[in-house]
């Protein structure tokens, strides 16, 4: 949960920026009982930092890093009151951003004084607001939506806080310093891969900028990342603009910030590096040029596009949040709370041929975020095992719900990648035929191979049945809390993948033959099922289940062969399932042939197989493709032609006079391509609707119907009726009439 305020002391171990100062990665520092300094931010009142009375009053200081940039309203000092330990009486307080001084000898950096007290102090908490000087530029007063348009703001953003005795007083001592944040920056979470080196959190997202567009006035940028990384001392967001006369997306100054999860943000503050009106000119932005007088900020919820541009904006619809038209050194932008995944700040109009900027902080109002994604890495099973469904242990309250999606596959494969020093990604051959000094890193990569599936369609509630192909060896999941009502929250404690024990623990391979056949076509195939190795501790099967082509109503098993002897085997049909049962002993290390006779109307047809061992419940195993595709066959038929309606046959002529020869009218064909419904109906010449007719097999792709030649209870009369049967989809509709006699 967030709040609009925190103490951004308490975790600044979280954080690692550039170490500035002259006194290494220490968090807190002091020339005077440096023991003692760590104390101050250790959350306990009742241990203190006390100088020493021994050393000169120059010494009687510490600083307090906060190892990143904090946009913070108020510090507060806490001294102890003991017998031996008191308040300080005369001490000023000072902070800085932590940009060192341009050409000054050393690691230098500038404070600011932020306050002191009036007169001599005798307070335990002492506290200082905070506020920045925010002057409009000479062409005038800035405007746009949410801005807040003020000369002073109630914050500052500093890195460092120095604490300074003004004067010697027996048992002064130094408790606590509190920095009381305006709220959580959601920009310190974004996944960066400085701070996956260096170990910080991160929640996921990513960033991208103009420097990965290949354009005319897509200039060298930095990358995106530097308006996140939360460290204002060393690094900026930069870019060597165009000409600012085409479309935004080709002028190259824009950036986005995608978070990776849904927050519930109601304010941001960017800040730019205007030419000549920097927040901090002694530093090194003091030689900045260039500036963005007109600019825009937008917001997406991560709702997809069909228009948007994939490489700008990503595959997202955005909102516009302000249309920025002059700008102050910070931008201070408060709204009404958006649902928000990324930010994209776009540049209309800029001056100069550098653009530059330093920050962009975005805050999340009180409460729990919108949605919340968590990914596992690619999860190895040991073997292909055949997933059952989803479990988890979790709390739902009203107004929150839990999504579970999937993917599954059976292995990788090795890419090899070359680079030039420069960075670029070029060919084998490009690399080398290049000298030696360009030639970079050749990296090794492990990549997925075809058999991986995409994501499934979501798990939503706790044991449902598994939505991704099985059996597969490994296993990726995506789990997605939602809330629509921000004081409440899902917790989810755990996440269980049922998956049935292997009969063959080294896993089996499968293939069909042939790998062709003709469509709607009665044919004998052959599943050839092989161990990939022996363990006498595998309990073994007896039994094997094929997955048909819905409607295969006249398949039938032919034969069934272990270790290349012919046996006895029964079978069944099970739905749309042939389900062979084995004679004993169970099978551990023999390959086992299984030919059956059955229709495919699809290209291609997946003949999913498992197999179980009838002594053991629920302990189904899948068989894994021999190669990728070895358990699919081809029907070239359905590829070549055009027609999504094939194979029609019916009765051109019938007699409904109840002397049960040639009483029904019976029409059936074939349709491919696409699981749509068709629309039959009977008319007569001039127009009329006589009957519509019902699919008798809507689980098969062969379509079958009947008619007794009825129309409101009562025989139609004689003559020539039209059969139209429709087929909408999205691609195209197909329509077939034939004719049909009724006669007596």
């Amino acid at each position: 949960r967030f709040g609009t305020s925190f103490n951004a002391v308490a975790n600044a171990i979280e954080f690692s920026c550039v170490t500035i100062g002259d006194y290494g990665r220490l968090p807190v520092r002091a020339p005077s009982n440096q023991a003692q300094a760590g104390l101050v931010t250790d959350q306990d009142h009742s241990t203190y930092w006390q100088p020493d009375l021994d050393d000169p009053l120059q010494k009687w200081w510490l600083e307090v890093d906060l190892d990143r940039a904090v946009v913070a309203r108020k510090i507060r000092v806490i001294f102890p009151q003991t017998e031996d330990a008191r308040p300080f009486e005369f001490f000023s307080v000072h902070v800085s951003p932590g940009i060192q001084v341009a050409g000054a000898p050393g690691k230098q950096i500038a404070f600011e004084r932020v306050g002191r007290p009036v007169n001599n102090n005798t307070k335990q908490v002492v506290e200082f607001d905070l506020r920045t000087a925010n002057k409009s530029p000479p062409s005038g007063t800035p405007k746009g939506q949410y801005l807040a348009k003020s000369d002073s703001l109630d914050f500052s953003i500093f890195r460092f806080v120095r604490f300074e005795a003004a004067g010697q007083t027996a048992g002064a001592a130094l408790a606590e310093i509190e920095v009381d944040g305006i709220g959580f920056n959601l920009s310190t979470r974004v996944f960066t891969e400085v701070r996956e080196e260096k170990g910080e959190k991160s929640w996921g997202g990513r960033t991208w900028t103009s420097r990965a567009r290949d354009c005319d006035g897509c200039g060298k940028a930095s990358g995106a990342e530097f308006l996140v990384d939360a460290d204002l001392g060393r690094r900026l967001w930069s870019i060597q603009a165009s000409s600012g006369d085409r479309d935004w997306r080709d002028d190259g100054v824009w950036s986005v910030i995608d978070f990776g999860n849904v927050f519930r943000i109601d304010r941001i503050i960017f800040v730019p590096l205007i030419g000549g009106r920097s927040p901090w000119l002694y530093g090194y932005q003091q030689g900045a040029v260039g500036g963005f007088p007109k600019f825009d900020i937008l917001t997406s919820d991560g709702s997809p596009s069909n228009t948007a541009d994939p490489t700008a904006e990503g595959p997202f619809e955005y909102e516009l949040l302000s249309e920025v038209r002059t700008s102050y050194p910070f931008n201070d932008f408060q709204f009404p709370t958006r649902d928000t995944r990324l930010i994209l700040w776009r540049v209309i109009a800029f001056y100069g041929r550098d653009a530059n900027a330093l920050q962009l902080f975005a805050f999340h109002r009180a409460g729990y975020p919108k949605r919340v994604e968590l990914e596992s890495d690619d999860l190895d099973l040991g073997a292909a095992r055949s997933i059952r469904r989803i479990e988890w242990d979790a709390d739902l309250p009203p107004g929150t719900r839990l999504e579970v999606q999937t993917q599954t596959g059976n292995g990788f494969t090795e890419v090899t990648r070359y680079f030039l020093k420069n960075g670029d990604e070029v060919t084998k051959e490009a690399y080398e035929a290049s000298r030696k000094r360009y030639r970079g890193d050749i990296v090794q990569e492990k990549v997925r191979d075809a058999t991986w599936s995409t994501w499934s369609q979501p798990h939503r509630f706790s044991g449902q049945g598994f939505q991704s192909p099985s059996p597969r060896r490994y296993l990726r999941t995506r789990i997605r809390l939602y809330s629509d009502d921000l004081d409440v929250s899902p917790l989810l404690r755990s996440l269980r993948v049922v998956a049935n024990d292997p009969v063959i623990f080294a896993g089996l391979s499968g293939s069909v033959w042939p790998r062709e056949a003709g469509l709607d076509s009665l044919t004998e195939f052959r599943y050839t099922i092989k161990p990939q190795a022996f363990n006498s501790r595998d309990p073994g099967f007896d039994q094997v289940l094929i997955a048909l082509p819905p409607g295969s109503a006249d398949a039938e098993l032919l034969a069934a062969w272990v270790g290349g002897q012919q046996v006895e085997a029964t079978s069944s049909l099970r739905g749309d399932s042939l389900w062979v049962q084995l004679p004993p002993p169970v099978v551990k290390r023999d390959s086992v042939n299984i030919a059956f006779a059955t229709r495919i109307f699809a290209s291609p047809t997946v003949f999913e197989t498992f197999v179980f061992n009838s002594s053991q419940e629920d302990n189904g195993q899948g068989v894994v493709p021999a190669a990728l595709g070895a358990d699919q066959v081809f029907v070239p038929e359905v590829v070549q032609g055009a027609s999504l309606i094939r194979n029609l046959r019916h009765s051109e002529l019938f007699t409904p006079n109840g002397d049960a020869v040639n009483d029904l009218y019976e029409l059936s064909f074939t349709v491919v391509k696409t699981d749509k419904q068709p629309h039959v109906r009977v008319f007569s010449l001039d127009g009329r609707l006589i009957a519509e007719l019902a699919n008798a097999t809507p689980r098969g792709a062969r379509a079958t119907y009947a008619w007794d030649g009825q129309r409101n209870g009562e025989i139609v009369p004689p003559g020539i009726y039209i059969v139209h049967i429709e087929l909408q989809t999205d691609p195209k509709d197909e329509i077939v009439q034939q004719y049909l006699h009724v006669v007596y």
